[in-house]
């Protein structure tokens, strides 16, 4: 899709201005800019299926480990990824520990 502006809008962000501006809304701008914004959880929940999927090679499962859900769910809350994926995967039973995390993402 082509860009009509510097900033990387699509014809689709432009018409959802001005829908928005048609429907009366003062920033209609400011909020297309935002639903554009990268969303941490769909981030997270991509990369954790993805891994999910991948049949694991290692010892048979051991439970979760219930801090490691913790640490690696408070990372994502920070928008660290990376750091979440490492302390998931340094746990005994990865897979169970990382579906274990999501009951903690967005608790604050």
């Amino acid at each position: 899709m082509r860009t009509i502006r510097r900033d990387g809008w699509t014809a689709a962000d432009y018409d959802s201005e001005q829908i928005l501006n048609q429907l009366g809304h003062r920033d209609a701008a400011a909020r297309v800019n935002r639903a554009r914004r990268p969303h941490r959880l769909r981030r997270a929940w991509r990369t954790l299926r993805t891994r999910l999927h991948h049949p694991a090679t290692a010892a048979p499962a051991a439970g979760v480990d219930w801090a490691a859900a913790r640490a690696a769910a408070e990372a994502v809350n920070r928008g660290d990824t990376g750091e979440a994926d490492r302390i998931v995967q340094a746990t005994a039973d990865p897979r169970t520990t990382a579906l274990a995390a999501f009951r903690f993402i967005g608790v604050k």
